[in-house]
């Protein structure tokens, strides 16, 4: 789990912003992937419960935003929806997981996709 965070922030860095932005996205990532060692760690934040609820958030957060990101130009390639398939095979989803990810890229790509309540949510889990 440890390096989530930095594989899918400098994803979608380069998504938006190329190489400088995979830099600063993985950057981010790393940030975050530290603040889910320290609460798996030492239990600061909670109890493992806890954990669950932020690692599912940010479970939909993820591939949401990447269909939110992939249809922003309009259409969606082929190359965006194999980033996507990599990013699941990178996280060694097993089907029903694949299925779940699927499914929230679809919806992220659809026109009438509520982008700020899902990012509410994330960052409400998150405790930031």
């Amino acid at each position: 789990m440890s390096w989530w965070g930095k594989l899918l922030g400098g994803t979608f860095g380069f998504m938006l912003g190329g190489p400088l932005g995979a830099l600063l996205g993985a950057s981010l990532g790393h940030n975050f992937d530290r603040g889910m060692g320290r609460f798996q760690d030492d239990g600061q934040f909670g109890d493992g419960a806890d954990v669950e609820r932020i690692q599912s958030a940010f479970f939909t957060t993820t591939f949401s935003m990447m269909g939110y990101l992939a249809k922003a130009d309009g259409v969606v390639t082929r190359d965006e929806i194999a980033l996507a398939e990599s990013v699941m095979q990178q996280m060694r989803l097993d089907p029903a997981q694949k299925k779940v990810a699927i499914s929230l890229f679809n919806k992220g790509k659809e026109n009438d996709f509520a982008l700020g309540p899902v990012l509410e949510q994330f960052r409400r889990e998150c405790h930031r």
